[in-house]
């Protein structure tokens, strides 16, 4: 499906009608809760009828025919026990629309969530975390009034005053007739009040997400700003993009407050009408000339089925301002969603029982157009490395180190060339499914330490996490504090230095255990000690494993079988010589 957003303009009549088919097309993953809710709304609708029968016999009784309340005890007591039918119908319709929100939710969450996962790391250098972290959050919430309010309201808007339009019709054409004038300006009045809520809904939902992804990166540089005296700054600049989103907030607001007041005015003025042909068709001179003679009961009954004749209404102008809501919303959403996957590999099965060979053939990769600022990563490159050979990339930052490693795990995908593993074609899913992976940036999560070797292995043993953390040398520092393995730590590593959090990352390799082991500048910005600490666990890891390593430091080097030299993405040197980078 084409995204909705493709066109230049995102708030033009077709960018709009393509998010709306969107949204309709998710209709299909709650039908039968929906049908339910505006079933149970119909229900109720057809109570409210009885209710007003009811209550008109009631006062025609006690107006006309002199009789005491106490009198109609039936009456009364049918009245309350229809009052209770209809507040369990409206209760059930209300989770049946909550069920049909959530079923919706989860759905399109767990779609983009999928999504982001095929489209890797590389999807998200150039965005901001906290831009998609809101979409994948409060932009998908933002769709459970529609799907749980709007969608029924807009049913029963047409179902129950149709229905009350025609039991009204049976007794009198005349009050029929000017029900019938009042009900299509409804839906014309929201239309006209409602132009350009969808721009402007499209237009919050944007401000939210930028607000988002501003104050997560301030969060996480708040140490650098107020190293730098900026806090207060940032402070300013939060409270200015916080009272953007406030206003755009108040404007979709405004435009639902003035919905539902012209429909009140709409409404009383219809009341009162009613009202004045009701009193003279009493009379024997009606408003309308077709009407014939009302008797008080029938007079009374289309009064009170009135105001219940808008009440429709007013649920679907209460909750318009969902269906705008959710129109921003998925522009956003359609824009992950449509994002194209990284191409199929060849479905290739490895052998993950012993070391395997790996190869890159003429291989390319490309950051972008260079019309738009693009650049050259790799050009040309060819690597083979022996299955249980340790080999090092070398070279300065930006030579293409890291890049050889992402396009083994499949983060970015090559622009020519082949990728191999033991002589057969291999994609990044394939590879990943053989490989163990740590690095600088191994991701360290708020839990324990043990949670967080075990992330490689969830299903592993406490005795296998014991085991990974003694060969890490995680254990040197972890028996050290009160809670061993079980010591909480911080997002990021918080409470863990560079050295430990990079021993925790080995672990988690370790634990894994794979044949194939991908290490990218493993020992970057590390002291002597935590250095020698962390090549020996190396040396550990190494063992039995076919080994690839992006690293700076010699003391990585001259474990290694040999080395790769990249300059400018391209292979400029290998040495076998140990000791020398």
């Amino acid at each position: 499906m084409s995204s909705p957003t493709a066109s230049a303009d995102p708030d033009s009549r077709n960018a709009i009608q393509g998010r709306m088919a969107w949204l309709n097309s998710r209709i299909a993953l709650a039908r039968a809760p929906l049908v339910l809710a505006i079933g149970l709304g119909a229900a109720g609708g057809a109570v409210l009828l009885a209710q007003a029968w009811i209550l008109a016999g009631l006062l025609d009784a006690v107006i006309s025919g002199g009789e005491a309340v106490s009198d109609r005890l039936g009456d009364v007591v049918s009245l309350l026990a229809l009052y209770l039918v209809r507040v369990g119908l409206s209760h059930g319709a209300a989770l049946a629309g909550f069920e049909a929100s959530a079923r919706v939710r989860i759905s399109v969450r767990r779609a983009v969530t999928h999504k982001l996962a095929r489209l890797g790391p590389s999807y998200m250098k150039s965005r901001s975390s906290g831009e998609v972290a809101s979409v994948a959050m409060e932009q998908i919430e933002a769709l459970d009034g529609f799907f749980g309010k709007y969608l029924p309201a807009a049913a029963l808007a047409w179902v129950v005053p149709a229905t009350i339009l025609a039991v009204v019709a049976g007794l009198d054409w005349g009050a029929a007739i000017i029900l019938a004038i009042a009900g299509p300006l409804v839906p014309a009045l929201m239309g006209v009040i409602g132009m350009g809520t969808a721009a402007a809904a499209r237009k919050q939902m944007a401000t939210l997400a930028r607000m988002s992804g501003y104050f997560l990166d301030r969060l996480q540089g708040l140490a650098t700003l107020r190293l730098f005296g900026q806090a207060e700054n940032e402070l300013v600049r939060s409270r200015e993009i916080a009272d953007e989103f406030r206003v755009r907030t108040m404007r979709i607001l405004r435009v639902a407050f003035l919905t539902s007041t012209a429909l009140e005015l709409l409404a009383s003025g219809t009341i009162v009408l009613l009202a004045a042909h009701v009193a003279l068709a009493m009379s024997g001179q009606p408003l309308i000339p077709i009407s014939g003679t009302l008797t008080l009961p029938v007079a009374l009954f289309v009064l009170l089925l009135a105001p219940d004749f808008f009440q429709p209404f007013r649920q679907l102008t209460t909750h318009y301002h969902d269906r705008a809501s959710a129109l921003g919303a998925a522009e956003a959403l359609v824009a992950i969603l449509d994002q194209p996957d990284p191409p199929a590999g060849p479905g290739t099965t490895i052998d993950a029982d012993r070391p395997v060979a790996v190869s890159l053939r003429n291989v390319r990769l490309d950051y972008g157009a260079k019309s738009d600022g693009g650049r050259v990563a790799l050009d040309g490159v060819d690597i083979d490395v022996a299955p249980g050979e340790k080999v090092a990339l070398v070279g300065q930052s930006g030579a293409g180190k890291s890049s050889v490693i992402e396009l083994l795990l499949g983060f970015e995908q090559p622009s020519s060339g082949d990728i191999q593993i033991d002589g057969k074609p291999a994609d990044g899913h394939a590879i990943r499914e053989i490989a163990a992976w740590a690095g600088q940036a191994s991701r360290i999560f708020h839990g324990t330490i043990a949670s967080n070797i075990k992330i490689g292995a969830p299903d592993a043993t406490d005795q296998d996490v014991r085991a990974a953390a003694e060969a890490a040398r995680v254990t040197d520092f972890a028996d050290l504090l009160p809670d061993g393995l079980d010591t909480a730590v911080g997002e990021r590593g918080h409470g863990l230095s560079g050295g430990e959090a990079r021993r925790v990352a080995l672990a988690r390799a370790f634990l894994r255990d794979r044949p194939l082991l991908l290490l990218d500048e493993p020992t970057a910005n590390l002291d002597r000690e935590n250095e020698a600490l962390v090549v020996d666990a190396i040396e550990r890891l190494s063992q039995n494993r076919t080994v690839l390593i992006a690293t700076h430091s010699p003391a990585v080097i001259e474990r290694c079988d040999r080395s790769i030299r990249l300059e400018a993405g391209r292979v400029e040197a290998e040495k076998v010589e140990v000791g020398n980078g």
